[in-house]
């Protein structure tokens, strides 16, 4: 289920929204070494190269540099990528020469969420940043907007890390952020239409209620568990709690402050015309001589 726009709508221009995925476009095809794409007849075939695995070494955030505070070792690195059978977990505490020695590895927990492996991962991501980010901003501000961007963007990758701590593969993506936001829009409008595309055999294009969508993104990453997809789903499940918890907070918030109240208008002054004056002869008027 793909959703592409909700029933939820902006009275203003989502700045920061915009910003993030320009971000990650200029990142992507502009800095990557895989966003150089190749045109050929049948399509456009992206390009791996070696290049493309030592940026993402470089750059991204790897569970096993984390818990060790320290970029791979030049041991870690061959044994994970070079040698036969793979170890994708050959963290050790041994150490030795660094494989990119001038790496910040908390500095790539930033870095991370703007590196994405491949087109279709990239503008998926910015599909699901545009349909839940845009009414966060709206609603809370640029600045929280964008901190929960961030903080739940690390927040998603420390998840995996807790759950893969000797992990020696890069992560890239701005899921685990994305998640985050998704966490709090479904807290704070779960019964907000989203119009999604179902590609179950023919396309259909249904508004399916944000709590369904939810039920529907929860399971596919539940189905993950425990499988070697490739999908960092501890990180999106991770970002998605983050997010939920930080959208409970904000309701909780909302819900103390007291309704908008407009000061009430004075009232129109009254509207009066002036007296007529007496007739002499008028039988009721105040001064007339009485009959006689």
């Amino acid at each position: 289920m793909i959703p592409f726009a909700d029933a939820n709508p902006i009275r203003r221009v989502p700045r920061v929204t915009l910003l993030l995925s320009a971000l990650c476009i200029v990142v992507y095809f502009a800095v990557q070494p895989t966003g150089t794409p190749e045109l050929h007849w049948d399509g456009i075939i992206e390009r791996g190269a070696e290049g493309d695995l030592r940026f993402a070494v470089d750059n991204a955030a790897i569970p096993c540099e984390i818990t060790q505070g320290r970029p791979l070792t030049e041991r870690e690195f061959e044994e994970t990528f070079r040698e036969f059978p793979h170890d994708f977990s050959a963290c050790s505490d041994e150490g030795g020469p660094a494989h990119s020695p001038g790496k910040v590895v908390w500095l790539a927990l930033i870095a991370t969420m703007f590196l994405h492996g491949s087109i279709p991962h990239l503008f998926g991501n910015l599909v699901f940043l545009w349909v839940f980010g845009n009414n966060l901003e709206a609603h809370k501000g640029w600045w929280r907007y964008l901190l929960l961007y961030l903080v739940g963007g690390a927040a998603a990758t420390l998840a995996h890390v807790l759950l893969f701590p000797n992990s020696t593969v890069p992560m890239v993506g701005a899921s685990g952020a994305i998640a985050a936001v998704m966490g709090a829009y479904f807290v704070l409008w779960p019964n907000v239409r989203i119009k999604s595309i179902i590609p179950i055999g023919p396309v259909f294009l249904r508004k399916v209620q944000a709590l369904w969508l939810l039920v529907i993104w929860l399971a596919s990453n539940l189905l993950l568990v425990g499988e070697t997809s490739g999908v960092a789903w501890a990180a999106h499940l991770g970002g998605f709690a983050f997010g939920a918890l930080v959208g409970l907070w904000w309701r909780h918030q909302d819900s103390r402050r007291p309704p908008a109240t407009t000061a009430p208008m004075p009232p129109p002054p009254e509207l009066s015309t002036p007296s007529a004056p007496n007739a002499p002869n008028a039988p009721n008027a105040p001064n007339a001589p009485a009959p006689v």
